[in-house]
């Protein structure tokens, strides 16, 4: 990482005009531009939020961003020129989740990219329903060899035999990540070199008492000790990504036209001082189309397959890593909304996504614009345990409806219900879920 910052520092140190060389990357529309504030400017707003996994939350997220100058030949070209962005979040079901986040697209003039975060998650209400195609059988209980159609049947069953935790599980994950990356073709191609670190406590809830609550039965306890599941003693999972992106969106927080093809791998092992050693590769399509004959619709649409192999750890086994950003599932309010965070994990996951956002109103008031997007929306995906075994049968899905407001462009605003066979989720959060 020292050799990185030697080669790289001097031209990021170097501010230039680089417009020629963004000769292919799209520009903003004339009415993005007309709205777009120049100069730094704060955005914020207290959050109390709803999460069907994790309980009502209460904290802040605050965003700073800095646009540049109208004059400047980079501003027609990015949704801003730094953001920073800090978060504070808990919930009532014992989530927290704290964030300080740094982006610059294009950092003093460069064609380099930085990304950084630093991340404290703890929840002690974590999902756990297995690691392989097994999880997409129906919901199950200990001691029965009953099942259940919907996550309430199963809880009141838990509720019963003094297991309300039997899928519930305590972890405790600060996590740091650096990202560095280079424009190429013209501005539509960008490759990008990270490394993350990250650190897991766990805590299983066999016979305790949670909440004033006793539970008997753990089915992370249980898994650990009759499959020897990797990572129940939880530890450092360290790696690095490799990313190939093609990125023509014309305005990546609420992108109206474009395409990005994203081809991502992570490779964890015991260089980098991970306890574990194992890959992720990862490949998305999302797509965005607005007719000119009516410019209120937006098509939106994502597809995700993604692949892990070796000895990922239990926990990390949710996750999908992009180039710039991770996101977990499959269920919950990023991927399958309306299922319980996590509700399908395996090596093989794919999910696809279609959200038409109809624009319905825009405000302009005391210097702040205000976008108001309705946003129906259909979810599916599946896991599997081999690449070999991927098919299109049987797939989990999800229907629902939002409301996203984008704030000065940059900062979108989410309230989104999704409804599936075993439940229902409302999710109130900030970004569009791609």
């Amino acid at each position: 990482m020292r050799l990185l910052w030697i080669l790289f520092l001097p031209l990021l140190l170097m501010a230039e005009d680089i417009t020629n060389e963004l000769y292919a990357k799209p520009k903003l529309t004339h009415s993005q531009i007309e709205d777009k504030q120049d100069g730094s400017y704060f955005t914020g707003l207290p959050i109390v939020n709803y999460d069907a996994d994790k309980g009502f939350g209460y904290g802040a997220r605050v965003y700073w961003h800095d646009n540049g100058e109208k004059s400047s030949p980079l501003f027609e070209m990015t949704p801003y020129k730094y953001e920073i962005y800090g978060q504070f979040l808990q919930t009532t079901n014992g989530w927290q989740y704290h964030v300080l986040h740094f982006d610059a697209p294009y950092i003093n003039d460069s064609l380099f990219r930085i990304t950084s975060e630093l991340l404290y998650e703890k929840n002690t209400q974590a999902t756990y329903f297995g690691t392989t195609a097994d999880s997409l059988n129906k919901l199950s209980a200990p001691g029965t060899t009953q099942t259940f159609s919907t996550a309430e049947q199963q809880q009141d069953y838990l509720d019963t035999i003094g297991s309300r935790y039997y899928n519930r599980f305590l972890i405790e994950k600060p996590t740091a990540e650096v990202n560095l990356a280079r424009d190429f073709f013209g501005g539509l191609v960008r490759m990008t070199f990270g490394v993350n670190f990250s650190h897991a406590n766990i805590e299983t809830y066999e016979n305790t008492t949670i909440n004033d609550t006793h539970s008997q039965e753990n089915k992370l306890n249980d898994d650990s000790q009759n499959d020897q599941l990797v990572g129940s003693e939880g530890g450092w999972d360290n790696g690095i990504k490799l990313a190939l992106v093609y990125d023509s969106r014309d305005f990546a927080p609420n992108p109206k036209n474009g395409n990005v093809f994203d081809l991502t791998v992570g490779l964890y092992g015991k260089l980098l001082g991970s306890d574990y050693g194992h890959q992720r590769y990862n490949f998305s399509t999302r797509n965005f189309y607005t007719p000119e004959a009516a410019d209120f619709l937006t098509l939106a649409f994502r597809w995700v397959y993604s692949v892990q192999s070796g000895d990922t750890p239990f926990y990390n086994k949710n996750t999908i890593g992009f180039a710039d950003e991770f996101k977990f599932g499959l269920g919950g309010f990023r991927t399958l909304r309306g299922y319980q965070q996590d509700r399908f994990v395996a090596n093989v996951k794919t999910v696809i996504n279609f959200e038409p956002r109809f624009s319905l109103y825009e405000a302009h008031t005391y210097g702040q614009s205000f976008e108001f997007i309705a946003v129906p929306f259909v979810d599916a995906g599946k896991v599997f345990d081999k690449v070999s075994d991927t098919d299109l049968s049987n797939y989990k899905y999800t229907l629902g409806t939002g409301l996203r407001i984008a704030w000065n462009q940059s900062t979108i605003i989410m309230v989104d219900y999704g409804q599936s066979v075993e439940g229902s989720g409302l999710y109130i959060n900030f970004g569009h879920i791609f």
